[in-house]
């Protein structure tokens, strides 16, 4: 095998652009193979018009550009396609969240005895807050999408993932402390529990898809750029 790829033009290609594409383990493989599919037939119309197998593998990959360059440009494409996926997801989450919390909240509060402890007071000003701030955030998902999905901006890409992770430990958090805090009302045991479900199930999967999404941003753009010719 690694004779084959020290004489195999196209197999040492593949080699340095599998190397330098920052993607995962199933996009790089997808890729990949897309590309070796493209090369073969490349060198196998070379050799059907009576060039050798050899020189027709040194030509294809001459033309193919340098791998480096064509795994950054790649990288680029596979990234915004991510956040084209995971933008208009997030947004959804985050509308969901926002939406339980005004229920669930709103009901807690019309059960009687329900009250906020003086020690937790600093609740009311934060729930305050996150009304209004967290349909912002979705807002700027959707405005983040839509210039994800028109221009491929990894600049949209990176804001709006911040925003949900932010927004997803903020809600987290704030779920926790109060499932931890807060005394539920007669009836309400099973509304808190429930909200405070919800919040970590969506948040979590919303933060964890931002964190993810900005370690392949950092990868991507931390990666050496080749010289273009």
């Amino acid at each position: 095998m690694d004779a084959m790829l020290r004489t195999d033009p196209v197999d040492r290609l593949l080699a340095r652009l599998g190397q330098d594409l920052r993607a995962t383990g199933r996009a790089r493989r997808d890729v990949l193979r897309e590309v070796e599919g493209d090369l073969r037939e490349a060198v196998a119309a070379r050799v059907s018009r009576g060039a050798s197998e050899a020189d027709a593998a040194e030509a294809v990959v001459a033309e193919f550009g340098d791998a480096g360059a064509v795994a950054a440009d790649l990288s680029r494409e596979l990234l915004a396609d991510l956040g084209r996926r995971y933008a208009p997801a997030s947004a959804v989450a985050a509308g969901v969240l926002i939406a339980a919390w005004v229920v669930g909240m709103t009901t807690l509060a019309s059960l009687p005895g329900f009250r906020v402890p003086l020690e937790v007071g600093w609740m009311l000003p934060l729930s305050r807050a996150l009304d209004v701030v967290a349909p912002m955030v979705a807002v700027a998902a959707v405005a983040g999408w839509l210039a994800i999905r028109r221009s491929g901006s990894l600049a949209a890409l990176v804001a709006v993932a911040g925003l949900q992770l932010a927004l997803a430990g903020v809600l987290v958090a704030g779920a926790v402390v109060m499932a931890a805090t807060l005394p539920a009302p007669t009836g309400g045991a099973g509304i808190l529990a429930a909200l405070v479900a919800l919040t970590v199930l969506l948040g979590g999967a919303m933060a964890a898809g931002a964190a993810a999404l900005l370690v392949r941003f950092g990868a991507v753009r931390l990666a050496p750029r080749p010289a273009r010719a």
